[in-house]
């Protein structure tokens, strides 16, 4: 996530100012299959929403239903 700002003051002799604050860890991260195996089979238990289990492991929702179409493609297959 990146909040973008923009200040400004109200006179002309104050110069703009931009400020930006990035969250997260700011890198691609390489999971292993084991590692996606385990998430996956959690938020598949019903305990906690699939949002609240990737939040956990610092996923996007996104991410996560990603690999959990994998699973069910993969299972249709094999």
């Amino acid at each position: 996530m990146t909040i973008t700002g923009f200040t400004h003051g109200t006179s002309e002799d104050v110069p703009l100012q931009r400020f930006e604050v990035f969250t997260g860890t700011g890198r691609r991260r390489d999971w292993s299959d084991e590692e996606k195996d385990r998430i996956v089979a959690e938020s598949y238990s019903g305990e906690i929403s699939v949002s609240a289990v990737a939040r956990r492991h610092g996923l996007s929702p996104g991410q996560l239903f990603t690999w959990r179409r994998q699973v069910r493609s993969q299972a249709k297959q094999g």
